[in-house]
């Protein structure tokens, strides 16, 4: 779990607070705590290790228990059980913009609402106009916003899922029993936006493997538990995490069907009919054959049609195929080479750090220069 999950946690803590109307110091601890992790550059671990947590702005003694707790086991008991006392659904009214906990909480009382369908059919009944503190226009920007968290929902930003992606990666590469294994889907992809996590693990013991995966710690529950596919559900953010379980022999195959895109499997599959072969997850079979063709990893999938290896970010069928055919393949632009970036936030606008952390993080990245693009005051 890194800074900005645990600060997630808090900024969640401080919400529930104000919608118990707890004492206002008491909320502000959570709120600041939480600015500060998000601000924090060293990794809270070796923080812990080395009893330097307090030292940190904002974190007293009874935060930095509640991180360690966080930290060693996944969950926080405090937090679970704030949340028992709310509607489970009431946390999906957190996800509409310019709704705060006050209003929830006026909402949540005065009209029983306690979801997002529940608010959106007042909304649509007039209900909220009449009520003090909102009105029709208030009403209105909420409806909007409900469009929005409706759209989202479930979605997660790549920049917030890699992190908690690459963590299951290093706790999997832990157990003896997993020969190899990788982040597939659309993380792999590198896609903006994460509806899941998928993971590809070769084994030659199965059942240990799923039991492994199943310890999770950070894990909320499980959905599945078979020899091929186990799933377990992520409390925060709310997520589901896949693992397939393959054999030593299927790992390139299955990593590059469960990597995707869907477009982009069907233009190789298609490809390969036409060259007399089928290819799927278990791997590459000539046709009228049930012996695959041995394939150690993608670089040699592509290499054996004849194509240049195409990286994940580009197989959404766009013409990569084509391309990897008549070697041209572009290079991809690296980290290294950004010089700067043109459009960011503070907390002057809808940011979420002051303007001199932003210029500090660009130095710090290399960056030759940055672009502050805020809103106006009457649009945020």
């Amino acid at each position: 779990m890194d800074n900005k999950q645990v600060a997630k946690i808090f900024y969640d803590i401080a919400g529930l607070l104000e919608l118990k109307e707890e004492n206002p110091f008491k909320i502000r601890a959570y709120q600041n705590a939480a600015r500060s992790l998000e601000g924090l550059n060293e990794n809270l671990q070796q923080l812990v290790a080395s009893k330097q947590l307090q030292a940190v702005p904002g974190i007293g003694k009874a935060i930095a228990e509640k991180i360690e707790e966080l930290l060693n086991t996944g969950t926080l008991k405090y937090y679970e059980e704030l949340k028992a006392s709310f509607p489970s659904t009431l946390f999906e009214l957190l996800r509409v913009p310019n709704l705060g906990p006050k209003k929830i909480k006026a909402l949540h009382d005065k009209l029983g609402i306690a979801s997002l369908k529940e608010l959106e059919s007042a909304c649509q009944e007039n209900k909220l106009v009449d009520l003090k503190g909102f009105g029709k226009v208030t009403q209105d920007k909420i409806l909007d916003g409900i469009k929005i968290a409706t759209a989202s929902l479930g979605s997660h930003l790549l920049g917030k899922i890699l992190p908690i992606a690459c963590e299951i990666l290093e706790y999997l590469r832990k157990s003896k029993a997993i020969e190899r294994v990788e982040i597939a889907g659309s993380t792999r992809r590198f896609k903006e936006i994460v509806n899941d996590l998928d993971f590809i693990a070769s084994t030659k013991k199965p059942r240990e493997v799923a039991d492994y995966f199943l310890k999770l710690p950070f894990a909320s529950g499980i959905i599945a538990k078979g020899e091929t596919k186990v799933s377990v559900r992520l409390a925060s953010p709310p997520l589901n995490v896949d693992l397939r379980i393959v054999k030593p022999s299927e790992f390139a195959t299955a990593l590059h069907h469960f990597t995707g895109s869907k477009e982009h499997n069907v233009a190789m599959r298609g490809f390969a009919k036409r060259k007399g072969y089928k290819i799927n997850e278990y791997g590459i079979f000539k046709e009228g054959s049930e012996k695959p063709v041995k394939i150690e990893s993608e670089e040699e999938l592509y290499a054996f049609f004849g194509m240049d290896y195409i990286p994940p970010e580009m197989r959404e069928n766009y013409g990569e195929v084509e391309a990897a055919l008549e070697h041209r393949i572009p290079r991809l632009l690296e980290a290294s080479e950004i010089r700067g970036l043109f459009h960011v936030h503070s907390v002057w606008s809808d940011g979420h750090d002051t303007l001199e952390d932003m210029i500090r993080g660009a130095y710090e990245r290399g960056y030759k220069f940055v672009g502050i693009s805020e809103h106006s005051k009457i649009a945020t």
